[in-house]
Formats: C-alpha cells, sequence, structure tokens
C-alpha cells in the first residue's frame, strides 16, 4: 500500500496520538532521510479559532527558538489531500519514551533521578523564559518529557509539544487562552494567567508525579496545596524545594527557573523568610501607601518627588519635577520579573558602612533604585527594604 507524501517531501508512517482535534504523525523526510513528527490541524466543524491561534503560535514560536533539548521548526504548510487536510508543522522527532510512558511502564523514579530531571529542564526554562519577549511552555507534565533510551541527562532528557505555548506579545485584550492539563496547572492558570512561575510550578507537580506514580489531582490537597509528604519519602531539604515550587500562591512561588535551579544547585530548598517590617524613621518625610493591591512610595526631594509604585501586573518608577513635568521617561517593567530587593551600602573614607545607602529592585533584567536622587538615609532605606519585602514575599539581598 502506497504511503501517502506530503508537499512532495514527507512520507507518512504511522500515527503517534491523536488530541483536541490535532493528529500527530511520524513521517520521513525523503529531502534529508530523516525521520520528523508532523502535526496537522484538520479543517472540520471542530475546528475553532483558538485552535488555530494556537497552531500559529506554535509555529511562529518554534522558529524563534535553538535548543538541542527542545523539538526544532523545519516547516509549515497547508494541505489539501484527499484523506488529509488542514494546516501542517513539522518539526524534529524526539525519539524516546516519556515519563508518562515510563511510568505506565512501572519504572520507580528515585530523588536522585527526579532532581537530575529537574535540573535538565530548568535549564530549559531559564533558555525559553530568557527569550524577549518570555516563552511560557504552559503544559509541562510527565508526557511532554521524553528520555532518549531511558537516560537522564541535557542531551538525553527533552521538552516537547509546545502546542500550548504563550509568549507575552501574544497577550490580546487582556485575556488569555485557559490550556493546560488538570493535576499539573497552577490556580492562576485556570483564571487563564500564565506567567514565568506557573511553569514551574507544573514542573514541580510533575516531579512529584513521577516520585509518586500518581497524578496530583489524585494526591490529598489542604488549601489547594498538593499533600505529598505521606505518599513518598524524601528528604526534607527537597520536600521543602518541592513544596516552594508548587506554592498555590503566586506571590510565594519560586519567581524564576534560574532561582529555582539556583536553590536546587546549592540545597537551599526553602525560600528565605522576608525580613521583620521596622518601624519608620521619625524625621523620614517619605510616604509610604501600602495595601494589598498595590504599594506606592513618594520621596519629596528639593526640585520635585520621585515616585515608586508597584501593583498586580507592573513596577512604575517616575521622577516628577516641581511644576509637574517628568524628568525624564518613566521607567517601567513587569511585576512578575520581580525577584530581588536588595540595600547597597556604601563607606566613607574611614570605612563607615553607615555612609549612605540606595535600594535596589531587580526586575528582569532592568533595575530600579532608590536612594540616588533625592537620597534617603541609611534607616529610610532599611525601612523601605523591609516594607517591600514583606509586601512582595521576597528575601532582603545585602
Amino acid at each position: 500500500m502506497t504511503k501517502p507524501v506530503l508537499a512532495d517531501r514527507y512520507e507518512i508512517q504511522k500515527q503517534l496520538g491523536q488530541q483536541e482535534g490535532r493528529r500527530t504523525l511520524l513521517a520521513f523526510d525523503l529531502r534529508t532521510q530523516t525521520p520528523v513528527v508532523l502535526k496537522l490541524l484538520p479543517f472540520d466543524g471542530d475546528m475553532e479559532w483558538d485552535d488555530l491561534k494556537l497552531f500559529e503560535r506554535e509555529a511562529e514560536t518554534l522558529k524563534t527558538l535553538s535548543h538541542p533539548s527542545i523539538p526544532q521548526f523545519i516547516d509549515y504548510f497547508e494541505t489539501d489531500l484527499h484523506s488529509i487536510k488542514g494546516f501542517v508543522l513539522v518539526q524534529t522527532y524526539t525519539e524516546g519514551t516519556s515519563l508518562g510512558g515510563h511510568l505506565q511502564s512501572g519504572r520507580i523514579f528515585t530523588e536522585t533521578e527526579t532532581k537530575q530531571i529537574a535540573r535538565v529542564i530548568l535549564e530549559i526554562l531559564v533558555y525559553i523564559h530568557g527569550q524577549h519577549p518570555p516563552v511560557i511552555h504552559r503544559d509541562i507534565r510527565p508526557s511532554n518529557i521524553v528520555l532518549k533510551d531511558g537516560t537522564i541527562g541535557r542531551t538525553s532528557t527533552h521538552l516537547i509539544d509546545f502546542g500550548s505555548v504563550q509568549n507575552f506579545s501574544s497577550k490580546e485584550n487582556g485575556t488569555f487562552t485557559v490550556v493546560g492539563t488538570h493535576g499539573y496547572m497552577p490556580p492562576e492558570q485556570f483564571g487563564g494567567r500564565a506567567v514565568i512561575a506557573s511553569d514551574l510550578y507544573s514542573l514541580g507537580a510533575t516531579l512529584i508525579a513521577i516520585l509518586t506514580a500518581t497524578n496530583p489531582s489524585s494526591l490529598p490537597q489542604r488549601h489547594l496545596r498538593i499533600e505529598f509528604e505521606e505518599v513518598v519519602e524524601l528528604t526534607p531539604a527537597f520536600a521543602n524545594w518541592l513544596r516552594w515550587m508548587t506554592e498555590p500562591r503566586l506571590e510565594r512561588r519560586a519567581k524564576s527557573a534560574q532561582e529555582a535551579l539556583q536553590a536546587l544547585n546549592q540545597g537551599i530548598h526553602q525560600a528565605p523568610a522576608p525580613p521583620a517590617i521596622l518601624p519608620k524613621p521619625a524625621d523620614s518625610k517619605v510616604q509610604l501607601a501600602k495595601y494589598a493591591g498595590y504599594v506606592e512610595i513618594t520621596i519629596p526631594g528639593l526640585l520635585g518627588q520621585l515616585r515608586l509604585r508597584i501593583d498586580g501586573q507592573q513596577i512604575l518608577l517616575t521622577n516628577q519635577q516641581l511644576l509637574g513635568f517628568n524628568q525624564g521617561r518613566p521607567q517601567s517593567a513587569r511585576r512578575p520579573d520581580i525577584n530581588r530587593v536588595a540595600c547597597i551600602k556604601s563607606k566613607d573614607s574611614q570605612g563607615d558602612s553607615q555612609a549612605g545607602a540606595r535600594l535596589v529592585i531587580s526586575a528582569g533584567t532592568q533595575t530600579f533604585e532608590l536612594g540616588n536622587n533625592p537620597s534617603l538615609s541609611v534607616a529610610e532605606v532599611d525601612w523601605l527594604a523591609s516594607e517591600l519585602c514583606n509586601w512582595l514575599k521576597l528575601p532582603l539581598s545585602q
């Protein structure tokens, strides 16, 4: 029986899977003489606009990515054969068995193996989250992590299926398409919101699944937290790290893959607690407004005032002169990118570290500084740092 060939190049071998209207096919590339994967979005009555939007987004995203542990884009076209009609995305074939397949065959993953998998996937997430704009996978689960030859390592562990991918340039009218897999989605993703830390939750839930051989949705839960500790015996440090990764409250979860990877490698498996809130210095003219939805700091100076505002969406720093004009363009970044609050104290010629201080907030590649102009006392910087760290649920860096 003659095998169908698409685009005069891709000879269909067999079907690999089918879900939500999509079909995944294994094909042979007659030009390169290598196996490839074809993802088909068929033209039928079940196809919706969101399906096509996600399909095209996957193709456009894979074009921009180049990493040895994720599928590589090869081709994208429309086919109108009698038996196959629709859009086709062609990508490299990742040979191996998924973590889900290993679980079905009865494989038990040890804590050491699970940590190895965590490190490899976190390194991949550091790469995709570091794109401009950041790329969020949104569907990390056992069936989307593949081990070549059953081994774990940088060259043999792969993250696949970017069919639910989102980047921040794809935001439309403030809403997102709700995608993901039950048991591996963090609470915010059920509401259609996905951020970098959402992938970290999904990875944590995946690691719990391979340790317990159980879908996290079938494990006990308390206040939306996965209660896995009674099911599997882990070292306290790694159990704490997994609790941090799968923290339901976004503000208390690991903020970035780099932070999570560093904590795992250094053996710091629990998020450091924010510092105690210090009292406001009696002579300070700095104004602080702090509510559940936002925090705002106003620092008066001789020629105007500096204002820093952080809400659920962004951090914004403006320098307003006396006549109401802004000095320079306002500086802004996304709130989910805030990952560090630090006090930088300078020394005088006598080595006194109380000579001056600045408060520095890091958000992605940007830094926001308070204390240069207008200047702040050391006591004011310490007070503001303690307030911001507690509001952001971040430790203080010196």
